[in-house]
């Protein structure tokens, strides 16, 4: 596979872990931080199936980012993953977790994907 084909399948993977790790946190209530409630909330994490599943596919971005780095520039892969990660987290929060975005955020991450590009083309 080529850089971008692999870039994009580690992206994927990544976006959607992080997606799926949201839903998983909504679905048993969180973890408070509380000692009181650590052990519970544990559990509940523990057999949420959302969490797993984003386990496994932040494992599996993890392994394909390894192949990335092995025949790629750390300067060049990674920028452009933290920018097309931080783009897709984004829109996919808005589309499947129903959060607003407000304008002020979407100059934000234009502002910040642009300073991004012109360190990974620079």
């Amino acid at each position: 596979m080529s850089f971008f084909q692999l870039l994009s399948v580690s992206v994927a993977f990544n976006v959607t872990a992080n997606i799926l790790l949201k839903k998983g946190v909504l679905a048993f209530g969180g973890i408070s931080g509380q000692k009181a409630h650590i052990i519970p909330e544990l559990l509940k994490a523990a057999v949420t199936p959302y969490l797993w599943l984003g386990l496994a596919l932040y494992g599996l971005s993890f392994l394909i980012w390894l192949r990335v780095l092995s025949f790629n520039d750390l300067s060049r892969a990674y920028p452009i993953f933290a920018a097309v990660v931080f783009l897709f987290t984004t829109i996919g929060s808005l589309l499947f977790l129903k959060e607003n975005i407000s304008l002020l955020r979407v100059l934000g991450i234009v502002i910040i994907i642009s300073g991004i590009y012109v360190v990974a083309h620079s």
